[in-house]
């Protein structure tokens, strides 16, 4: 979802509360196929919605099908997160990139040791390294105007 022009739900900065920055040139294959794989529209909310899912589920299920289930979500979540990091800079993908693939190494740990270090609160986890990269981000705007991850010029 790109920043459009000001609309009534915009910030006082004019630029809408709930937005990305705009893609970065698309200036190789890559950055082309990256812009072609990460869903846009509803079809971002469909993936959103099948992580939250899995996440919310995890903790139903047995233990091991629990953890690989967490794997997956989270796998997937961080990976969204770094390709869209890379592609406009959101300043929360930074944190919940980085934070979701620390988690996913350390479920995968879990899987292969056969228990859990945080008391089978992967689910937990996960929400809490989203929190803490929706903060940043919401400081990050509040200090220079724009979720974008950019040094001010």
């Amino acid at each position: 979802m790109s920043c459009e022009p000001p609309d009534r739900n915009a910030a006082p900065s004019g630029v809408p509360l709930f937005c990305s920055p705009p893609s970065m040139a698309a200036d190789t294959r890559a950055k082309r196929l990256a812009d072609r794989l990460l869903p846009t529209g509803g079809g971002q909310w469909v993936f959103f919605a099948a992580v939250a899912i899995a996440i919310s589920v995890a903790p139903t299920l047995a233990h091991e099908p629990g953890l690989a289930v967490d794997l997956v979500a989270t796998i997937a979540a961080s990976t969204w997160c770094l390709v869209n990091f890379w592609r406009c800079r959101e300043a929360h993908c930074i944190v919940t990139g980085t934070g979701w693939a620390a988690l996913a190494v350390l479920i995968a740990i879990e899987l292969v040791v056969g228990r859990s270090f945080v008391l089978w609160s992967e689910g937990l986890v996960f929400l809490a390294i989203l929190l803490v990269g929706v903060g940043f981000e919401a400081l990050w705007r509040l200090r220079h105007g724009t979720n974008a991850l950019v040094r001010d010029h």
